[in-house]
């Protein structure tokens, strides 16, 4: 009786798992038209579940709810695809790594881009050539750029400078404040400067576009009660010039 039971319960569980899988197999290539082989497949908690072989053909079993797959190999930029349902031929084409030079990011995935537009017409000369099965790709994928922080990091930055050039704009003569004798740049977040110099502010001035205090030293916070200053032995009374554009301030 038990084993009947044991049986009818590794049924259960294979029947499950065969409904609940399903098959996919296809090819991948590069943009030249040659086989990538060795191409890792995981899934999109980066779990591997396949590789291609030294054909570039590959045949993973994933579950039917998975939607997406990360195609990754060696001196290829990744790849990221989107499974419509139907579609169970996945022909990948990955683009090799390049090395861009002395470029912007902005200007480096605007040439990415570009080559990415050409995917379809690179999947149809792989048709022609009898590399894959299908005119067109089931899969659908959306072009990745290298910096997706970078229009967040811009914008952080513009918010910086406004807030400096408020600030600059706030301070008056007789006010104090405290330069770090390191050179801390203005949009750093960091709060750990050590060496502080105390001053009072003298002067300002905005003399190519800039932000400078001239300072007044009349304090500083080093252990050996010897501030440095770009190099410079800074003494009590002595005046300093420090530029807010570009430097750190501390005001509280």
């Amino acid at each position: 009786m038990r084993f009947k039971i044991t049986f009818f319960i590794s049924f259960f569980f294979c029947i499950f798992s065969a409904f609940g899988q399903q098959t996919l197999s296809g090819k991948t290539i590069d943009q030249f038209l040659e086989s990538a082989i060795g191409i890792t497949i995981f899934d999109k908690d980066t779990t591997k579940i396949g590789q291609s072989d030294l054909n570039g053909y590959f045949q993973i079993k994933v579950p039917k709810e998975t939607d997406k797959l990360i195609f990754a190999g060696v001196g290829y930029e990744w790849a990221t695809i989107t499974i419509p349902k139907e579609c169970n031929n996945l022909e990948i084409i990955l683009f090799l790594a390049s090395t861009y030079d002395f470029m912007s990011p902005k200007k480096v995935d605007r040439l990415r881009e570009k080559e990415f537009e050409k995917l379809s017409e690179l999947h149809f000369q792989a048709f022609q050539k009898g590399l894959f099965k299908t005119e067109k790709p089931c899969v659908i994928r959306k072009f990745e750029p290298d910096f997706p922080d970078l229009d967040e990091i811009r914008r952080q930055d513009k918010l910086t400078k406004k807030l400096i050039k408020t600030k600059f704009k706030e301070l008056k003569i007789g006010d104090i404040v405290k330069v770090p004798t390191q050179t801390w740049s203005a949009y750093t977040n960091a709060a750990d400067y050590g060496c502080l110099i105390t001053g009072v502010i003298v002067e300002k001035n905005k003399k190519k576009r800039d932000f400078n205090l001239i300072l007044k030293v009349r304090d500083n916070l080093c252990e050996n009660e010897q501030a440095l200053l770009n190099g410079k032995k800074v003494e009590i009374g002595d005046l300093i010039t420090h530029n807010m554009k570009y430097f750190k301030i501390i005001t509280e």
